[in-house]
């Protein structure tokens, strides 16, 4: 299923990638990118790439990753200052410990996060694994679970988002902004009609 990843991994350019992009062009209801589409060929072939600095993943199923998040992603931890999620499958807790995974994150754009539709280990098990920096753009799109925000603001002591975009956000952008107000410089609103 990954095959590319040993084309590029073959040829030596695995440590130049700043970039993984992953569109999944499956529909929503049978994403392929989940822990099955890893052989134990693909997962040694995408470790390979250390130096990314962007991840962005449409359908990101999360909580399919949950508990071993670290095994698939943690090689990315230590270089990765943005992240991209469009319709991440996972809870709201899933999320915030996902994104702990790396610390040196600064930009976060998430849109449209939905509930899986199961869960495999209870959220309270959940440790986070950092405290990432957060201090660069944040943008939300009809995003409206306040408990991520609630929980990364706890594990960082704060936010220091320069930059917000919110379109929909309306439940969460009290906290956001209440946690931003010393750092925020740029905030752009969108509400629901």
């Amino acid at each position: 299923m990954l095959k590319p990843l040993s084309r590029v991994h073959g040829l030596g350019l695995a440590p130049f990638i700043k970039k993984i992009r992953v569109t999944q062009r499956g529909t929503e209801k049978d994403p392929w990118f989940t822990p099955q589409a890893f052989g134990p060929n693909d997962l040694h072939h995408f470790s390979a790439f250390t130096n990314v600095r962007t991840l962005v993943i449409r359908i990101a199923e999360i909580s399919e990753f949950i508990p071993d998040v670290e095994q698939y992603f943690g090689h990315l931890s230590s270089n990765l200052r943005s992240i991209a999620l469009a319709d991440p499958r996972c809870t709201p807790r899933q999320l915030s410990h996902f994104l702990s995974l790396f610390p040196n994150l600064d930009d976060i754009r998430v849109s449209s996060p939905k509930q899986p539709s199961n869960q495999t280990i209870p959220d309270t098990e959940l440790v986070p694994f950092s405290a990432p920096k957060l201090q660069g753009r944040l943008e939300l799109y009809v995003f409206d679970w306040v408990e991520t925000w609630t929980d990364l603001i706890t594990l960082c002591g704060g936010l220091r988002f320069h930059y917000m975009h919110l379109h929909r956000v309306e439940g969460c952008a009290p906290v956001l902004l209440g946690a931003c107000a010393e750092t925020l410089e740029t905030l752009r609103c969108s509400v629901r009609k």
